[in-house]
């Protein structure tokens, strides 16, 4: 092997070196999330629901960034009264102490409810052929951070009359609630302090 090849190869695992090596010096600012069980105010039936409501607000906290408390610490220490815990500050504030978590955040499914509506005869619209949907849905969710003392209490709906089509259901309906519920939340994919340098 030539001097010059040499060279390039010991230019190569410098350059190599010098990127890799502030990244060894970083570490992530991991967040603690306690997801607590779902309040099932409307007190929907359908499994499928109930498991989005939960999967879509769980994907909100992606991994390294955040840390989902395993739901089975969360479910003993909130054991009753879990919604009367959700609307006060001072509750969630000892939920937080109590779990460990830098984040509380916990959802009531309020509203969902969807009826099929198909068109009368001696109706208005009796030109109408179309069967429709008609939907209920409210959701509230409940956060609390702990590193702030900032308490949030939001809510989302979806609700109207829509023509049948292939996508038109409840869970549907609830899917989008959550997404606008979601999209409330004021915590990002990546926190502003996510990275922190090292000390040695």
């Amino acid at each position: 092997m030539t001097r010059f090849k040499k060279f390039l190869i010991l230019i190569a695992f410098l350059q190599l070196y010098i990127i890799l090596n502030p990244l060894s010096a970083l570490a992530y600012n991991t967040y603690h999330v306690a997801v607590l069980p779902l309040v099932n105010t409307a007190n929907c039936q359908d499994e499928e629901i109930v498991e989005l409501v939960q999967t879509k607000v769980k994907n909100k906290f992606k991994f390294p960034f955040y840390e989902i408390i395993p739901a089975e610490s969360a479910a003993r220490t909130v054991q009753k009264d879990t919604l009367k815990k959700l609307k006060d500050k001072a509750a969630m504030e000892k939920l937080a102490k109590d779990l460990s978590a830098d984040i509380v955040i916990g959802v009531e499914l309020v509203q969902a409810q969807s009826v099929t509506v198909t068109p009368s005869f001696w109706g208005l619209y009796s030109d109408d052929d179309d069967t429709y949907l008609d939907t209920r849905v409210l959701i509230k969710c409940y956060a609390y951070t702990a590193k702030d003392g900032t308490y949030l209490s939001l809510k989302a709906s979806n609700s109207g009359l829509e023509p049948m089509r292939v996508d038109t259901s409840l869970y549907n309906s609830v899917g989008k609630a959550m997404d606008e519920l979601i999209g409330k939340l004021p915590y990002k994919r990546v926190p502003d302090d996510a990275l922190t340098q090292k000390l040695n």
